[in-house]
């Protein structure tokens, strides 16, 4: 009986776990911590958009072009990754696409004159040089200053014959 009775007791002793609390501030943890969830969010929008920006201004074109495509595909509406997709479509040669996702940018902010401005170079490219010359104008019209837009304008002009 002693015997069963020390057995029974190691078993016992073997099944107790005892837990300590380690503390950590959270400060130093916080930036490892992620939270993941299926549904856009106001977050995950930012997060999208600012991830292409960074990529845009870093010169990894491709990288950004697919985190504007990802803003697109899931529905969010910003007048500057439109124009910033519809520059990196322009630079890619594909200039039907780029003149859609510019003409968007232009839906969303009508007084976005670098789009307006982009927008004439595309159509130039296309050789549409009257409507080039209107969106150029337009650019102007917004941001009378717009150097770029003024030197697009006399190009276009040029083409023309005027």
């Amino acid at each position: 009986m002693l015997e069963s009775s020390n057995k029974d007791q190691a078993k016992k002793k073997i099944t107790e776990v005892k837990t300590f609390s380690v503390p950590l501030p959270l400060a130093e943890i916080k930036e490892n911590i992620t939270i993941s969830t299926n549904t856009p969010s106001k977050s995950s929008k930012e997060q999208i958009i600012n991830q292409a920006f960074k990529f845009h201004s870093q010169g990894n074109i491709l990288e950004a072009a697919k985190f504007y495509q990802l803003f697109i595909n899931k529905g969010f509406n910003d007048y500057r990754v439109f124009s910033n997709y519809g520059d990196i479509l322009k630079n890619l040669g594909k200039l039907k696409e780029a003149e859609l996702s510019t003409r968007k940018a232009i839906e969303i902010n009508p007084n976005f004159a670098e789009a307006h401005s982009n927008l004439g170079n595309i159509l130039r490219d296309l050789g549409k040089l009257k409507e080039a010359k209107l969106s150029t104008r337009k650019a102007i019209e917004l941001k009378p200053n717009f150097a770029e837009a003024h030197a697009n304008l006399g190009s276009i002009l040029k083409d023309l014959g005027k």
